[in-house]
């Protein structure tokens, strides 16, 4: 699956930002508008036993120009809260599901 990072409207926002996937299946963050953004997990809201930053990138790392990404295989099943962590205030936050 691909998501944008940013709205063509011009929200600071994950296009789509609830979702799911296959366990193993590839996540494709995709930089489309008002960035600077990344992707970073929420230790506090993944599977139990998932270390959050090897899932993150660091939250140093900025995706700045358009179309750069950032891929992610998630393989433990549940629930995993992630946000971006310079629009995080903003509202830029996001779930998947992993089935």
């Amino acid at each position: 699956i691909e998501v944008l990072l940013g709205g063509d409207d011009g929200s600071l926002a994950f296009i789509p930002n609830d979702f799911s996937v296959a366990a193993g299946e590839k996540i494709v963050f995709k930089n489309n508008a008002g960035f600077p953004h990344n992707v970073v997990f929420d230790e506090d809201e993944i599977p139990s036993g998932v270390d959050a930053g090897k899932i993150s990138m660091n939250e140093e790392d900025l995706l700045n120009a358009p179309g750069e990404v950032y891929k992610v295989n998630l393989t433990e099943k549940g629930s995993y809260s992630f946000y971006c962590s310079p629009h995080q205030g903003a509202g830029m936050v996001g779930k998947v599901t992993v089935n």
